[in-house]
């Protein structure tokens, strides 16, 4: 008898400590918009909290995760942390919602204020088991169609979508560039998502058309990652660099190429969700 209280208690517990709701959604984009057969996937996390939620990338999460954990313990982190770093915090009692933006390896926490104009449409159907009503919305200079359920009580959804009468189960763009599809829910009892903080590395606070112009600024003169790292940190004076050999690595050469990449990435990932964002 005493084992089964303990079991019970167990269980009650584990209940009460849960009170978070977390979804699942499967992203699928393509990158390129010249190369439209070549999709990508990712897994991404819709976490609900009280008073607001927060979405992000599987990988990057357990990969934040995993590198806080090793900072205080001294240990290694070993988990990749996948090719979506873009964080979104939507709010469910003010209008400050943001995005975490990265333009090269500088972070910028960009707030929009605006209201997605829904129009909800009189047509119906089933997606794993939810009765789903279908919406669309113009964003970022895309058209979106959505299938949402009231079976769920959250008026949220993936990336920054939210504010529908339910939890939106599937949402795709007309041209199918990005889509995502709800493939799991749980309760959990994790905290705020929370990354390694590294005083080196700076996020800025701003709006969207002064991202806008951050962004258009970089894309003109692309660089690589230690021009900019320096470039945020004028105090620290690169001397020499070594390569796995120990050769010295010509720094001008070093900065040619490392522009050169950086031109290609901006090449490679030219089709974002949010157009107007990167217009």
């Amino acid at each position: 008898m005493n084992k089964l209280h303990l079991i019970l208690f167990f269980v009650l517990n584990i209940s009460l400590n849960a009170q978070n709701h977390r979804f699942i959604y499967e992203y699928k984009y393509v990158p390129d918009s010249t190369k439209v057969d070549s999709v990508l996937a990712e897994n991404m996390r819709l976490t609900i909290f009280k008073d607001h939620s927060e979405f992000l990338s599987e990988m990057k999460a357990k990969s934040d995760s995993s590198n806080l954990k090793s900072s205080e313990n001294n240990g290694d982190a070993n988990f990749s942390p996948g090719n979506i770093r873009n964080f979104i915090w939507k709010s469910y009692h003010d209008a400050k919602d943001y995005s975490l933006e990265y333009i090269g390896m500088e972070s910028y926490k960009v707030y929009d204020e605006r209201k997605l104009k829904w129009k909800l449409l009189n047509e119906n159907k089933k997606i794993q088991n939810y009765n789903c009503q279908k919406a669309t919305v113009k964003f970022g200079n895309r058209e979106w169609t959505a299938w949402f359920t009231t079976d769920l009580p959250f008026q949220d959804g993936p990336n920054i979508f939210k504010n529908l009468p339910g939890l939106i189960v599937a949402i795709e763009d007309t041209k199918k560039h990005h889509s995502f599809q709800l493939v799991a829910n749980y309760e959990t009892n994790d905290n705020l998502h929370k990354v390694k903080s590294f005083s080196l590395l700076k996020t800025y606070e701003v709006n969207r058309k002064q991202f806008n112009k951050k962004w258009n600024e970089y894309r003109r003169n692309p660089i690589g990652n230690n021009e900019q790292f320096l470039l945020m940190n004028p105090q620290i004076k690169m001397i020499s660099i070594q390569d796995e050999k120990g050769n010295t690595i010509n720094l001008e050469e070093l900065r040619k190429n490392e522009r050169i990449q950086a031109k290609k990435n901006i090449l490679r990932n030219n089709n974002f969700l949010d157009l107007e964002l990167y217009r």
